[in-house]
Parts: structure tokens; C-alpha cells; sequence
């Protein structure tokens, strides 16, 4: 038995061996989250700001100003150019100025009704062709500031503004021509917009906006009304 080596003996020194060498194969554990590195800093505002501002798909893009004019001249709260005239049971509220019967054509004005105050509607053929704007103050007066009803009147207009405050609320592409009675002093300013046939004028006198009258091109032409 003196020639055998003991068993546990060899044991011994087999086992740590092979407890350093798992040692050595087994991962390092993760660092502490404290030593993470830190997260890329959030863009700028002013870096985000082209992405906000860019619409996305099927988001309706923003109106042009010759759309927005171009709802302003064509209706008057539910009243709309082009719009059938006389049967519906509010269109008993208005009131004639009797130029049909007068002048045995058809065409007439009207105003109270859901018209504002100072306000009057022109119908041609039994449908809506121009709404007006009629000044309370005496005609030539300069009113510095807006005057009542110019709120619902395109581009905030009012009679009795100078023109050159006129000029500079309206869109580009405003035709000025000599005023058919008041020339030289006097001049029309109108402004069309094509696509959506329908039309702006102004009358001025003396360097201030003696009417103003929209809707469809061909009754904004016309001179004297229904005349």
C-alpha cells in the first residue's frame, strides 16, 4: 500500500485548477449604472423647429391669402353671392328700396333683414350680386379709425379711410381706373380674384374711400347700381 499515492491527495489539486480556470471563463459583471454612459442631449428647440413646422401627409396645407380674401368677398354671414333671393321665409325680413318697380327690371336693394346696420345687398334676376357698404357720416369725412360694420367687410375696410391706408390692406393686383363722374380727383380701385370670379372695388374721392362694394365682377362694374 506504501506505492499508492492517496486519492485525495490528488484530488486536491486537480479541483483548484479547475476553480480558476471557470474563474477565468465567466463574464465580468455589468458595470454599476451610475458608470453608464450619458444619453445624447435632446436637439435644440431651434433644430426642431423645421420638423414641427413641416406638415404631415394628408394635413391640409395652410390657406393663401387670395382663398382667405376670396371667402370674405363671396359671403355675408348666411348670405352668399349667387344664392337664390325671395322665397326663403327670413328673406321676408329685408327690406326694398323699391328700385324693381320703379325701374321695371330686375334688379333691387335691400338691407335691414340679417344684413349689418349700414349695410345693403344687391339682387339681380332673384339671386344675391353684391353687398355695400353704407357710410352713416357725411360723405368726403376722413374716419381715422374703423368704422362700425368694417369688421365683416374684406380686409377690414370702412368708408371714409384715406386710401393710402386703403391701398395698404389690400392684396397685390389692385387695377386703378378713373372714377366715371369724380376724375381726376376721384378713381375706382378694384381687385379680382379669377379662379374664384369674384370682385373688390372701391370708390375714392379726394384721397379717401367714398363706397365699397363686392361680389360678382360684373355687378362690382356696374356704376349706379341699378341704375
Amino acid at each position: 500500500m506504501a506505492g499508492f499515492a492517496n486519492p485525495r491527495l490528488l484530488r486536491t489539486p486537480l479541483l483548484l485548477g479547475l476553480v480558476v480556470a471557470l474563474a477565468a471563463c465567466t463574464p465580468s459583471a455589468p458595470a454599476p449604472e451610475s458608470a453608464a454612459p450619458a444619453a445624447p442631449a435632446a436637439p435644440s428647440a431651434v433644430a426642431a423647429a423645421p420638423a414641427a413646422a413641416t406638415a404631415s401627409p394628408g394635413t391640409a396645407p395652410a390657406a393663401s391669402p387670395a382663398t382667405s380674401a376670396s371667402a370674405g368677398l363671396g359671403q355675408l354671414g348666411e348670405l352668399r353671392i349667387g344664392a337664390p333671393f325671395g322665397k326663403a321665409p327670413g328673406d321676408k325680413a329685408f327690406v326694398s328700396h323699391g328700385m324693381r318697380e320703379a325701374m321695371e327690371g330686375d334688379c333691387e336693394y335691400y338691407d335691414k333683414g340679417s344684413l349689418p346696420e349700414n349695410m345693403s345687398m344687391m339682387v339681380i334676376a332673384d339671386r344675391i350680386a353684391r353687398f355695400e357698404v353704407n357710410t352713416p357720416f357725411e360723405p368726403g369725412q376722413e374716419i381715422a379709425e374703423s368704422a362700425p360694420g368694417a369688421e365683416v367687410t374684406p380686409f377690414h375696410l370702412w368708408v371714409g379711410m384715406t386710401v393710402t391706408e386703403a391701398k395698404r390692406r389690400l392684396p397685390a393686383g389692385v387695377v386703378t381706373s378713373p372714377h366715371a363722374y369724380n376724375s381726376p380727383n376721384g378713381d375706382y380701385l378694384t381687385w379680382t380674384d379669377k379662379a374664384a370670379n369674384l370682385a373688390l372695388r372701391l370708390e375714392t374721392l379726394d384721397g379717401l374711400v367714398t363706397s365699397i362694394y363686392w361680389g360678382q365682377p360684373d355687378a362690382v362694374e356696374l356704376i349706379e347700381g341699378c341704375a
